[in-house]
């Protein structure tokens, strides 16, 4: 099946040059527009490609504009957008990424890198093609094939979540409170039943991208040095590239949460540094829930607070660092917030898998009902 990439620059060499290295691929048909709108009317009449090149500094309708304005048809016939730029600061390679670009390389580019990265977007197409075609037929029983669909994005979910909480802090609970705190948050901020079911199912990704961070940083426990903190940062945006180019509503929600949950109300948070109701609602949420239940969990950099402190903190940080409207749902809801804080099983018991095994505590068969 030959598939149709579509580069867009305003720079004709620029398209030649892209235009060059996939020349022999006779299984690619290659596009060309020399700016944004020529582009944008082409898809008024042709069908939708299987994948775009874009530049970002273009007359008329820059790269930024194609990707706002593409946004709703690629939520019903998705294909990757790749940006291939000369912009190399970090917040225009964020903001690219945050409107739905899949990936980004800048000029000058090197080719076999822009061949492996082009062919595995079109991967990433091709499995987007499957799934919807599987569901096509599954058409029969279609009621209990969409539950069995939405079981199974909430698992891929909270299993990641795990996967990014083991490295360091192996009982696997934090994501679980967090859950439970989201759940009860949710409700009492006044959103709907599907709402606070898609937060509280998102939120355990929320720091996914912890596993792009070295150990020697993420556990260190002694004080980060300022080069150390940049990394640790980001995280939020290798979580953000993890979660991005889907088209599972769950997923997004969860793309959305990792990127924004340490943004602060008064704008001086990170990754971009956005201030007030700029930030997702989503990222308030569960930037509250996440602090409260850092503060009150023991870490290998610090001691647990008690959740009086924790929650005496959270009020001095009323319009500085969170959502003053959902501080004050959750103060007002603490009673079931301590509920879910408190209620941890049994230190002894909660000693992680690994230990257990390491300690020679449990056998085979005990090892295969951890993972039942």
């Amino acid at each position: 099946m030959k598939r149709t990439i579509y580069v867009i620059d305003d720079v004709p060499t620029n398209v030649e040059l892209v235009e060059a290295v996939f020349r022999n691929d006779h299984n690619l048909a290659i596009k060309k527009a020399y700016d944004g709108q020529s582009f944008l009317d082409a898809l008024k009449t042709e069908a939708p490609p299987d994948l775009v090149i874009l530049d970002l500094m273009m007359p008329t309708i820059d790269g930024f504009g194609v990707l706002e304005q593409i946004k709703s048809l690629r939520e019903i016939t998705y294909f990757p957008v790749v940006v291939l730029s000369a912009l190399t600061d970090k917040q225009s390679i964020i903001k690219a990424l945050m409107m739905g670009a899949d990936d980004y390389i800048t000029k000058p580019f090197f080719v076999e890198e822009l061949k492996v990265r082009i062919y595995n977007m079109l991967k990433l197409k091709e499995r987007d093609e499957f799934l919807n075609t599987s569901l096509d037929v599954m058409e029969t029983n279609l009621i209990e094939k969409l539950k069995m669909l939405e079981l199974t994005q909430i698992e891929i979910v909270i299993r990641l979540g795990r996967a990014a909480e083991f490295r360091d802090d192996e009982t696997g609970r934090h994501i679980e409170r967090i859950a439970d705190y989201i759940g009860v948050l949710s409700k009492e901020l006044g959103l709907n039943d599907e709402q606070c079911n898609m937060l509280k199912y998102a939120a355990p990704m929320h720091d996914v991208g912890k596993i792009g961070i070295p150990d020697g940083i993420l556990l260190k426990p002694g004080k980060l040095t300022d080069a150390q903190f940049k990394l640790i940062r980001m995280h939020t945006v290798i979580g953000a590239r993890i979660l991005s180019g889907t088209t599972l509503p769950l997923l997004d929600l969860a793309r959305e949460i990792a990127l924004s949950h340490h943004e602060k109300w008064d704008g001086s948070g990170y990754p971009l540094g956005l201030k007030a109701e700029n930030i997702p609602l989503s990222g308030r949420i569960v930037a509250i829930c996440d602090v409260f239940d850092a503060l009150t969990s023991e870490r290998v950099y610090k001691h647990a607070w008690t959740i009086d402190q924790a929650v005496e903190y959270i009020k001095t940080q009323r319009t500085i660092q969170f959502d003053p409207q959902v501080v004050d749902a959750f103060i007002s809801i603490l009673d079931k917030i301590s509920a879910i804080k408190l209620n941890k099983p049994d230190p002894e018991a909660a000693k992680p898998l690994i230990q257990q095994i390491i300690d020679g505590e449990i056998n085979s068969e005990q090892i295969l009902e951890h993972i039942r």
